[in-house]
């Protein structure tokens, strides 16, 4: 590269210089911008750590390469959320309004995002008249669909209530 220069053949622009094209005319030599520096590294493990608290806590995505961005509102109070997690299909989100429908619990507020194959849902119902033990119940119902790949009940303690349909056995 440094004989091709000097001879006047070209030019040269890069954010990784060679030490011997520091004082080439023919050279132009940027700062390197990515994530090496300390500050960029600790800035990007922080948006990480915050990027994950807020999905355990409340469903939200952001910065996925595989998953669609997806926010709500916060939970209403007496209301319990649902992530759930589905084949990007017609009919899934009415199945899964359904499933809550037959057992008399009431939504208050959803979203439902696609990604390519993948859609994630987010769904908060009402507990009115209704516990936690029987929110479970059409957790199980809705996990078990045809076309679920997950669900997660988003209540109490983050990262828990997580299921999963395998092999047309309920996983929790």
């Amino acid at each position: 590269m440094k004989t091709h220069l000097d001879n006047n053949d070209g030019k040269y622009v890069s954010d990784f210089p060679d030490d011997l094209l520091w004082n080439n005319s023919n050279a132009v030599l940027l700062p390197h911008l990515g994530a090496s520096t300390a500050e960029a590294e600790d800035a990007a493990a922080s948006m990480a750590a915050d990027t994950i608290r807020e999905f355990l806590e409340s469903g939200t995505i952001r910065n996925s390469v595989n998953f669609p961005a997806t926010s709500l509102p916060n939970r209403p109070e007496d209301s319990i959320r649902l992530a759930v997690v589905t084949q990007n299909k017609p009919g899934m989100l009415a199945h899964i309004s359904d499933a809550f429908a037959q057992s008399g619990l009431n939504i208050l507020q959803q979203i439902n995002q696609s990604r390519g194959d993948v859609a994630y849902n987010v769904v908060d119902v009402g507990l009115s008249g209704h516990s936690v033990v029987d929110f479970k119940t059409v957790q199980e119902k809705i996990t078990m669909l045809d076309g679920v790949l997950s669900s997660r009940v988003i209540y109490g303690v983050p990262g828990t209530g997580y299921a999963k349909n395998v092999g047309g056995d309920y996983f929790v």
